[in-house]
């Protein structure tokens, strides 16, 4: 890995590490006030044929989505929520105590690089934030196989990751490249995910512009880009298109 990558790595790591101490779970005010809404609808109508579905949170921080998602499982669901950081996993199981779902919750610390995925284990898997944080295409493209490996028939992908960032100076105005550890553009993206997921039903794609505020590496800047939501659904030999139409209008919105 290269040297651009390990400072990217490190930024991004220090980042969270002190966000996660100075901001707590679901209060309102940051990034984790609550789920993103999609993670939910796409659970709910995965549940409609998989009621105690088996779900992988991939860099799932302190449970943004590993909490709420357990908490709409029934007896026999797991979430698996995997993290790099050690303290955001510590804080995890703190999170699934304070909220009674420790019993549904399987709190790993892995590189999701590394982490490996059980082949045909899965029927819903989340990828929010995470894979722009893999150490090239390639890696992202193995990462993507060993999703695809591990979800069964019917199962669902949800990936939210940004493209094409910058970062502004908010002293000076100045832009740069943004120092994320994969920041293909936008175009790209979107065309190496439809070539990804040729054979499955596409249920959601769409870029939305986006500015965040942030401290990072000691300066007040704005990350400016734009934000992809992939979703997909593993094509089923006998597929259930009533089922897969649900799942397109809830997010037709």
């Amino acid at each position: 890995m290269c040297a651009a990558f390990d400072t990217a790595r490190e930024s991004e790591s220090d980042y969270h590490e002190k966000f996660y101490e100075e901001n707590k779970l679901f209060e309102p005010g940051s990034w984790m006030a609550g789920p993103t809404p999609i993670v939910m609808e796409l659970l709910e109508r995965l549940q409609k044929y998989t009621p105690a579905p088996k779900v992988l949170d991939m860099a799932c921080g302190v449970g943004r989505h590993t909490i709420p998602v357990a908490q709409q499982l029934t007896e026999g669901g797991v979430v698996v929520g995997v993290d790099l950081l050690d303290s955001a996993i510590e804080q995890l199981q703190k999170y699934a105590e304070e909220y009674n779902v420790a019993d549904r919750i399987e709190a790993v610390t892995s590189d999701v690089e590394s982490y490996n995925i059980e082949p045909d284990a899965y029927d819903y898997m989340i990828a929010t934030g995470c894979l722009e944080h893999v150490s090239s295409q390639d890696s992202l493209q193995k990462v993507i196989n060993s999703m695809q490996a591990g979800t069964r028939t019917g199962g669902i992908h949800l990936i939210s990751m940004t493209s094409s960032v910058q970062q502004v100076d908010q002293k000076t105005q100045e832009a740069e490249e943004g120092n994320i550890e994969l920041n293909l553009t936008t175009e790209q993206l979107l065309e190496l995910l439809n070539e990804y997921y040729e054979g499955w039903n596409i249920i959601e794609r769409k870029a939305v512009a986006q500015a965040i505020e942030e401290t990072k590496d000691g300066k007040e800047i704005e990350l400016q880009g734009n934000w992809i939501t992939f979703a997909a659904c593993k094509e089923d030999p006998q597929p259930h298109p009533e089922v897969l139409q649900q799942v397109q209008s809830s997010t037709d919105k």
